[in-house]
């Protein structure tokens, strides 16, 4: 039976970004299953993305509550001397003002609505702010793979800061794989240690995909669509769309929907292989889902995923994909009839895979198979998981009763 929860989920902002859109769609995926949902963010930015459902959006700014008293003011001050003598140090002295702040602002959103049953941080930038918080209805979310040595020498502190005797989930295998590899790495043990992937709304996806971009590219085109940084790794997408051009003399354009610091690189690349007048960008869309659907063809060129919602994405769109074989999750999306769109992070087996794809139809093996892997992370089922995730809290509460 299902149970009614009060859930808060907590990220960092709410900019265009896929950890920030998957909060905003879990939330959403609460409230639509009758659960009483609250998004709170804890940077003071514009909402560049919100919930489609009736959730309770909160902004809890925990700088400006600490930089407001006299002595946070100072330590903030004194934080930021300690980080330029020991780099990577700031997140994790200043989280103990925003902690407690956090702390305080959630009691007395609980003292407004009542106590919620589960809290679910999401990624590491809003762990770095918080983690001196402890209690069992805490969750956080991993939303990619880690790497064992991101902090430098004080990676091992940083991280068993972060993780040890905490409640977590990891959104993929490949996610769930690299954490425990660095709890051995880093001697970590967390309460708690599971996978729960992310919610797709493939009914809100198609909703938004048939809304018109008046923009829209008027010819066939094979899309790129994400973050403008080096772990996307646009460049391969870009030679290999090149060689694809080359080798095969295909007709679709290139184009790119995404903005971010390596856009530059991606556009050197563009120029050096004269094909400026085929690869167009688009920048950032608040909607981007009619670029999917419009597409011939979605191509993820990440070096690591957490799992690839933008995979799921297109596929909801009915638009064919190829991803490269990456560490993380993308092999539980891409797995059975899909498994032959995967290639490998080098630019003439994209090539191949790309042509592949834009050769070939929709077979029934393959329809039946993408029907089952959007069933496989619907809404209703990722909340059944953290119902159970909930369940889990109470029991071992009451054990320790």
């Amino acid at each position: 039976m299902s149970i009614d929860m009060r859930v808060a989920i907590v990220v960092n902002c709410l900019k265009l970004g896929g950890m920030e859109r998957v909060a905003v769609n879990l939330s959403g995926a609460f409230a639509a299953n009758g659960d009483d949902a609250t998004l709170i963010y804890l940077k003071n930015r514009p909402q560049d993305i919100k919930p489609t459902s009736d959730v309770d959006v909160r902004l809890f700014d925990l700088k400006k509550s600490v930089l407001k008293t006299g002595i946070g003011a100072l330590y903030y001050l004194i934080c930021k001397l300690v980080n330029a003598l020991v780099s990577k140090t700031f997140p994790l002295l200043f989280a103990y003002p925003s902690a407690f702040f956090f702390k305080r602002k959630l009691r007395q959103l609980e003292a407004e609505k009542g106590p919620f049953d589960l809290v679910i941080f999401r990624g590491q930038g809003t762990f770095e702010q918080l983690w001196p918080l402890h209690d069992d209805r805490f969750v956080y979310v991993c939303e990619n793979i880690i790497k064992p040595q991101q902090y430098g020498v004080l990676s091992g502190v940083v991280y068993r800061a972060l993780f040890d005797k905490k409640r977590i989930v990891c959104v993929s295998d490949g996610a769930y794989n690299t954490f425990q590899s660095l709890t051995q790495t880093h001697v970590i043990t967390p309460s708690q240690a599971r996978v729960i992937s992310n919610p797709n709304n493939d009914v809100y996806i198609r909703e938004q995909a048939d809304k018109v971009e008046p923009d829209m590219h008027p010819r066939p085109f094979i899309l790129g669509l994400g973050r403008l940084t080096q772990v996307k790794n646009f460049t391969l997408l870009v030679e290999a769309y090149a060689h694809l051009v080359k080798t095969y003399d295909i007709h679709h354009d290139l184009v790119i929907v995404g903005e971010g610091k390596d856009r530059d690189n991606i556009e050197a690349s563009v120029k050096a292989l004269k094909i400026e007048h085929r690869v167009f960008f688009k920048g950032a869309r608040k909607n981007p889902f009619p670029w999917f659907k419009h597409a011939d063809l979605f191509v993820l060129s990440s070096r690591f995923e957490g799992l690839g919602m933008v995979l799921l994405e297109a596929l909801a769109c009915g638009t064919r994909i190829v991803c490269t074989d990456s560490p993380g999750g993308v092999r539980q999306i891409m797995n059975g009839e899909l498994e032959k769109y995967l290639c490998n992070q080098e630019q003439i087996s994209m090539s191949d895979c790309m042509k592949k794809a834009l050769d070939t139809g929709w077979s029934t093996e393959e329809q039946a198979y993408v029907h089952d892997k959007l069933a496989e992370f619907n809404q209703a089922t990722i909340v059944q998981k953290y119902k159970e995730l909930n369940q889990d809290v109470f029991q071992s509460t009451d054990n320790k009763g």
